[in-house]
């Protein structure tokens, strides 16, 4: 038979497990709301969510009272989420968004400081290329009406010609 007090210690723990399903169900809220997943996304993530908080659940109740179910088990449990639910869950929720919030921010400003070299870079080069371009531009357009007029005069001649075009070789 179980004393009073180990009851009160397996309730405790239950109650603490409520809490920490509580959080667990705050984690997943937040990854849902950044990744915003399409429907069997989120189904296998809901059946993942419930494996993962019934794994918890087991494990607490293997570990205070050898796996023994009782009803002030399952109290325990839904008393420890909702006092989780009513009294951290929002400030827990705004504390997790801002560290994601500077871990990305922190992420966002490495890379921007290993592009910025490359960025130096290509302006460092831009400036000849584009001059060559300009310098180089007018000759480039008069080459491809010449290469153009080429092929153009080479159709004429050839529907007007008498002679069949002959083929080349292939080597």
């Amino acid at each position: 038979m179980i004393s009073v007090w180990q009851e009160g210690y397996i309730l405790l723990n239950t109650i603490l497990g409520g809490g920490l399903i509580g959080f667990i169900y705050d984690l997943y809220k937040i990854f849902r709301r950044i990744f915003h997943p399409k429907k069997i996304a989120t189904l296998i993530q809901d059946l993942l969510f419930w494996i993962i908080i019934s794994i918890v659940a087991f494990y607490i109740l293997i570990m205070t009272n050898q796996g023994t179910l009782r009803f002030y088990n399952f109290l325990g449990f839904l008393i420890g989420a909702l006092i989780y639910n009513y009294f951290c869950s929002k400030k827990v929720t705004k504390i997790i968004l801002y560290i994601i919030k500077k871990i990305k921010t922190f992420f966002k400003d490495l890379y921007q400081l290993t592009i910025y070299p490359f960025r130096v870079g290509l302006c460092i080069i831009e400036v000849p290329y584009s001059y060559c371009k300009t310098k180089t531009k007018p000759i480039y357009y008069k080459v491809q009406r010449g290469i153009k007029n080429q092929k153009i005069a080479k159709q004429y001649k050839e529907m007007f010609s008498n002679e069949k075009p002959q083929k080349k070789e292939k080597k």
